[in-house]
């Protein structure tokens, strides 16, 4: 099994099409479809079912190709890797970022890795605290910072913040004149909050907190960002629950952001990586980051 055999079988399956696929590898067809057999004929079984028509996974290559796409990106990586010791370099760390992180984060962690000899670069990628799971799983990114994150085996993690949640109601609303919110007055609001589906841990920390305080709670609607919560609240339909690092960022007139009374709803943010990571700008990034944290940078 030679690594061109996957990064054929990858191409086509994304493109669900040999003649694409030649042209994304830069090969003809033919070379496709050479390599593609003779990797079916190594696995015994097809990868695709293809007809004049049309080009489709099999269940064999559902199973496979997930597997293939890990290798294809260790390989890559263990390439950019080498290329950068080659030239003395440390290199970069690609971030994974989830929505609503505090951007300071990345801005205070930045220039201690900058510093380094040799420099280390941070490369921020935005997404969802599951996808950078996933991509850190395909190695794809080399650390994330994410919210209450469920981490498989392979990956592991560092406590960075934990935020105090805050709401977020127009300003002519009739909680927007008290100084904190008791969770419980948010009983039968119709509240926004993030995706269950984004990401799962989040919500329902959220909601069972909210729970706890007394609220019964009632979701209007689930929104990915706060961008998209801003006109629901705006209009007085919905009452928001943000960061408040994401509250800092949209200060919107017309909107009011508050506290809730003590003991605050909580989430918290995670360094996460590799428990298996020898790449040493990780290891830097994780000292820079728990140095910052214990000193209170953070805060």
């Amino acid at each position: 099994m030679e690594l061109r055999q996957l990064e054929y079988a990858l191409a086509v399956a994304d493109e669900l099409h040999f003649g694409r696929a030649a042209e994304r590898m830069h090969v003809t067809q033919q070379s496709v479809s050479e390599q593609i057999r003779r990797l079916e004929r190594e696995l015994g079984a097809p990868l695709f079912t293809r007809t004049s028509r049309r080009v489709a996974v099999t269940t064999v290559g559902e199973a496979f190709l997930p597997a293939a796409r890990r290798v294809v990106a260790a390989s890559a990586h263990a390439r950019d890797v080498g290329r950068r010791a080659a030239r003395g370099l440390a290199g970069e760390v690609r971030v994974g970022y989830a929505e609503d992180v505090d951007p300071r984060l990345i801005r205070l962690v930045a220039p201690h890795l900058v510093a380094r000899t040799p420099p280390v670069q941070v490369v921020p990628r935005p997404m969802t605290t599951p996808d950078q799971i996933t991509a850190l799983l395909e190695r794809r990114i080399d650390a994330g910072f994410g919210w209450n994150p469920d981490l498989p085996a392979p990956l592991t993690g560092l406590l960075v913040e934990r935020a105090a949640l805050v709401v977020a109601v127009a300003a002519d609303h009739p909680l927007a004149a008290e100084p904190a919110v008791d969770p419980a007055r948010l009983s039968q609001q119709p509240l926004v909050l993030v995706p269950r589906s984004v990401n799962a841990l989040l919500h329902d920390r959220i909601v069972g907190q909210l729970a706890a305080r007394g609220a019964a709670v009632r979701i209007h609607q689930e929104v990915s960002s706060l961008d998209r919560m801003l006109p629901l609240v705006l209009a007085g339909s919905a009452v928001g629950i943000s960061s408040p690092a994401a509250a800092a960022l949209h200060a919107v007139p017309g909107v009011t952001y508050l506290p809730f009374t003590d003991p605050s709803p909580v989430i918290d943010c995670h360094l996460l990586w590799r428990r298996d990571s020898t790449d040493s700008a990780v290891a830097q990034l994780v000292e820079v980051v728990r140095a910052l944290r214990d000193s209170g940078t953070f805060r």
